[in-house]
């Protein structure tokens, strides 16, 4: 009987290993998320040829909005960017132990693109400017210089981190930054952060 209760064990040791083998479990998303913030640094743009080189200025205007894990900015924050300036635009993210994670986003930029929206499509301008471990460009929104091109009314800007479907990726473009049928490109959405932006005149006043 001993030997006989031996092999039954042994046997359902065998048949549980190679059960787990061919129903391996789904890999889950590692990004948690816990807290947010976006930057922003006034920065000097320069055209050269068909593209713009952005450079750091002394005693730059600088905005940092926090965000709570709901994706929502302290209250009465209100932002006042300038007409003709450019923003270096930088998003923190920590994770539920506070440490910082915004990286994992351009380590995984396959999978990843960031969406700036609530302006009219006339009055500003975004550029990319990401580099992965290698130092190549990659489109994703950690990082980015947005303009101001004209004065507009207070509106609700939107920063959407972008979690991609595999494959997703390669029908993105660099002009889609603010595509307005972003949900077009399937996934989820890592971060949906959301600030009220006014865009002023050079002297500081809107209309």
């Amino acid at each position: 009987m001993k030997k006989l209760s031996l092999i039954a064990v042994l046997f359902t040791l065998v048949w549980a290993s190679s059960c787990s083998k061919d129903d391996p479990t789904p890999e889950t998303d590692q990004e948690e998320v816990g807290a947010a913030q976006l930057i922003f640094t006034e920065v000097a743009r320069e055209a050269h040829g068909d593209h713009y080189h952005y450079d750091d200025i002394d005693n730059p205007e600088t905005f940092t909005v926090t965000f709570s894990k709901e994706g929502l900015p302290e209250v009465g924050t209100h932002l006042h960017l300038e007409e003709g300036k450019s923003y270096r635009l930088q998003l923190k993210a920590t994770d539920f132990a506070g440490r910082e994670t915004q990286q994992t986003f351009v380590q995984r930029a396959d999978i990843h693109q960031a969406f700036i929206l609530g302006a009219s499509a006339d009055v500003l301008t975004y550029e990319y400017a990401d580099k992965d471990a290698a130092g190549k460009s990659v489109n994703v929104g950690v990082t980015g210089y947005l303009t101001v091109l004209k004065e507009s009314e207070t509106f609700v800007l939107r920063y959407v981190m972008r979690h991609l479907n595999p494959g997703v990726k390669a029908n993105i473009k660099a002009s889609d930054w603010n595509n307005l049928n972003f949900a077009q490109f399937t996934g989820a959405n890592d971060l949906d952060l959301k600030v009220e932006v006014h865009l002023v005149g050079e002297d500081g006043h809107g209309h």
